[in-house]
């Protein structure tokens, strides 16, 4: 039974620096390591849809600004996973709401099917591989799987960066804001730093043929669990401090790895299709 939190966090950070969304980070770091990862076909079947030499980086959250625009796809960047079920239930957890949507596996599916799609139109197929860059990445941010303190978003968080400490007032955030951005950037300085990190560390000993291994729902339910987790885990003095961030370090490493590794493997295998379902999305 998750623990039910209510007082606020205070999150401690020594380095100076603004804070960017994982939408802004981690998504960048993810489609990245992807891009580095995709085959001749891939490659060639991107630059038609985005035009020659384009950075996934560089529209890895085109998807957090569509939403704004597009309120029906709001509930594509999450699966509210009840903290107290230990897998996906699609009758339980991706219901559509026709105002803002489904869920984030039945999205990831839908845009998966149109990249793919060789007939279909090239502004949708384009628009499908900006949200399909997007979501990859966000069901592999574990506080998107989960229905708890909806999604630690409840859980307030006040964030006390050295220019508190100098003298500036601190200011409100949100656990799930700590995992998006804070936890990632008080680590390096930049997402292309992360990367190098990352290409020299927990992906340099990674088994790409077993991180790439099952279906969408296998790695919602694994990020499920590190959720449950995450949400258990938070101190009993409530401060995130930068120990702990260096104990949360291995599964934000591991949950952008495998993000990347994931998302390059979907697309080259998308592209190497080149197949129809009866069922396009729009």
């Amino acid at each position: 039974m998750l623990r039910r939190i209510g007082v606020a966090v205070s999150v401690v950070f020594s380095a100076a620096g603004a804070a960017n969304a994982w939408g802004a980070t981690g998504h960048s770091v993810v489609t990245e390591i992807a891009q580095r990862r995709l085959n001749a076909e891939t490659s060639k079947g991107v630059a038609e849809l985005l035009g020659p030499g384009a950075s996934l980086a560089s529209i890895a959250s085109w998807a957090d600004d569509e939403r704004v625009r597009d309120k029906t796809t709001i509930r594509w960047h999450f699966v509210s996973i009840p903290g107290t079920a230990i897998a996906y239930e699609a009758s339980r957890d991706c219901v559509l709401d026709p105002a803002l949507g489904d869920c984030l596996i039945a999205a990831i599916e839908r845009q998966l099917a149109a990249v793919a799609c060789s007939t279909q139109p090239l502004e949708s197929r384009q628009r499908a591989l900006k949200f399909l860059l997007h979501f990859v990445g966000d069901l592999h941010q574990p506080l998107h799987t989960i229905d708890g303190q909806g999604g630690g978003n409840g859980i307030v968080a006040t964030l006390v960066t050295q220019e508190a400490v100098n003298g500036n007032l601190p200011y409100n955030s949100n656990l799930h804001s700590a995992w998006d951005a804070r936890l990632i950037d008080k680590t390096t300085r930049s997402w292309g730093s992360s990367v190098e990190r990352l290409e020299s560390g927990w992906l340099e000993t990674a088994v790409v043929s077993a991180v790439t291994a099952g279906t969408t729902i296998d790695w919602a339910n694994e990020s499920h669990l590190l959720s449950v987790a995450a949400l258990k885990a938070v101190p009993s003095n409530i401060v995130l401090d930068d120990a702990y961030r260096r104990s949360n370090l291995p599964v934000l490493d591991g949950q952008l790895g495998r993000a990347g590794l994931r998302l390059g493997n979907l697309l080259n295998l998308a592209f190497a299709t080149g197949q129809c379902t009866a069922d396009q999305p729009n």
